[in-house]
């Protein structure tokens, strides 16, 4: 990615070597994260890190799909019978899932997800440090397909209070909007 040998970056990576700025640069461009990373880590950024144990949360996340997928069967009336010979999984197995008591491997959520009529992105995590992660990916991401002069715009912080009040006029329906113009044309003649 930046033009460098195996050990260039072995040693990159054990300290005896420093990156110069071009070769940071292309190293932020590469993965997709802002050279000021790399420049100036905020302590602070690194201590807002949600700190939680890996197992744990994907027993929590197992159960909670495991109860979304029991619910979604009970909805459409199917008992697990069904659905484990329409899927071709042993009944024990999808109980096993449905109480979050096994990791459910990908392409059996899918199979499942099809006899249930249901789709993947309902049971991705929205809500948790994962999800809060991925809705800040999606956001920068978004603000990336910004023209570069909105970009500019949003990243000057003089420019704080017109985005508030933008969001704020975003909620008006139009009768309030419509008269917001009114007041203003009046204040202009």
């Amino acid at each position: 990615m930046i033009g460098s040998s195996y050990s260039t970056i072995s040693s990159f990576e054990h300290g005896r070597k420093t990156f110069s700025l071009p070769e940071l640069e292309l190293l932020a461009y590469h993965l997709d994260v802002p050279l000021q990373h790399f420049l100036d880590p905020s302590t602070e950024s690194l201590a807002d890190e949600p700190k939680f144990e890996p197992s744990i949360m994907i027993e929590l996340r197992d159960r909670m799909i495991g109860a979304m997928l029991r619910k979604r069967r009970n909805e459409l009336g199917y008992s697990i019978r069904e659905v484990a010979d329409r899927t071709d999984m042993p009944p024990s197995r999808i109980s096993a899932y449905e109480r979050g008591q096994r990791s459910i491997p990908l392409p059996d959520l899918e199979s499942l997800l099809i006899e249930l009529e249901d789709s993947l992105d309902g049971y991705i995590d929205r809500d948790g440090p994962i999800g809060t992660w991925h809705r800040n990916q999606e956001a920068f991401d978004q603000f990336k397909e910004l023209p570069d002069d909105l970009r500019q715009f949003f990243s000057d912080p003089d420019h704080l209070t017109y985005l508030r009040l933008a969001r704020e006029m975003s909620r008006l329906n139009v009768g309030d909007l419509r008269s917001i113009n009114e007041t203003l044309q009046d204040a202009l003649d």
